[in-house]
């Protein structure tokens, strides 16, 4: 197992390799998964995750490709809690802990690297001070990346507060299975243990209601073909699903490309996992400097509390006190 290290112009990227053949680079940058290299059903290595080869570019496009986003991932209603006004900017709404600054696009602090026999990996630390985007409390966040011998690569948050706040974070990575981008994502079968979705208005904003997956395009309980499901979602998914159960050690959900042989399970202990299917999104740069940015080209799996769960009943908890830090963890095996 070995810990490398590059220094890209104002960034710093380090590479966590096992001896399995599977590797993770992380920037400093928004404490953010650069890559995911994984070998195929052939023992062939390629990047399974949506990025860039140079980091300014990570600088110039804000589509958070394997970005930490906090303090809160997703949308808050109303841009505001407990009487505080937050960064507006979706809208009339606030989005994914606000622009200023963005803490995923930000230089985090390198706080230890990891090594032993069968794990490797870095700690990296982001001090959100009171009144940034509006929030209340100095939030001190510390992300440890880990990966280990079983080709288990496990995402930690740790937070740790001087006020009451909120504490919401996600990895935002961008999943392709079949490597180098070289297919776009329709041939990929997705399962999730998730009965419901939380229902969302025009501008994406949760409504509070829970809904049956039952006899719906959204209902991926058993393995199922993506680009069947996406044929029945004009608009693709930007959905946030909940999940069944987070007290199970078995993956939640399960992302598998049939042709490449590669598979992904996820396990998280936050209660839903917010995917968003690239419809629609496509974009005059390239990605991994293979090709430009198309509709279905990756899937970003984002594990998180309900997004807006502040606002409703039966979302989930993501106030965080000085005598209650909070831990979010999310681990991602490769087959």
């Amino acid at each position: 197992m070995d810990i490398s290290k590059q220094i890209h112009n104002q960034s710093t990227w380090f590479t966590l390799t096992n001896d399995q053949n599977v590797s993770v680079i992380i920037s400093d940058f928004g404490a953010t998964v650069v890559a995911i290299n994984t070998p195929d059903k052939d023992g062939n290595v390629a990047n399974i995750t949506l990025g860039f080869m140079h980091s300014h570019d990570y600088a110039q496009h804000h589509d958070f490709f394997g970005a930490t986003v906090a303090r809160v991932a997703g949308r808050l209603s109303g841009a505001q809690w407990n009487g505080h006004a937050l960064d507006q900017n979706s809208g009339p709404n606030h989005i994914h802990g606000g622009d200023h600054p963005s803490i995923s696009y930000s230089h985090w602090n390198l706080i230890k690297l990891i090594k032993t026999n069968n794990q490797i990996g870095v700690v990296l630390q982001y001090i959100s001070i009171a009144g940034e985007n509006g929030y209340p409390g100095r939030l001190s966040i510390s992300a440890m990346f880990v990966l280990d011998q079983n080709n288990k690569f496990t995402v930690t948050y740790f937070g740790n507060t001087s006020e009451p706040t909120l504490f919401n974070p996600t990895t935002h990575i961008y999943f392709n299975l079949s490597g180098n981008v070289q297919k776009i994502i329709n041939d990929h079968e997705l399962q999730i243990n998730a009965d419901t979705i939380a229902e969302t208005d025009a501008s994406n904003m949760p409504t509070g209601n829970l809904l049956s997956v039952a006899k719906t395009p959204f209902d991926f309980r058993q393995p199922t073909n993506l680009g069947d499901a996406l044929a029945k979602l004009p608009n693709g998914l930007d959905t946030p699903f909940k999940i069944n159960t987070q007290t199970s050690t078995d993956p939640q959900l399960i992302l598998q490309d049939p042709s490449s042989g590669r598979k992904l399970a996820i396990h998280t202990n936050s209660n839903s996992f917010v995917l968003f299917s690239t419809t629609g999104f496509e974009g005059d740069f390239l990605v991994d400097g293979t090709r430009h940015m198309t509709s279905q080209l990756g899937l970003a799996i984002e594990p998180q509390m309900l997004p807006d769960a502040p606002n409703h009943s039966g979302f989930g908890n993501i106030i965080i006190t000085p005598g209650n830090p909070l831990i979010y963890q999310n681990s991602y095996t490769f087959n």
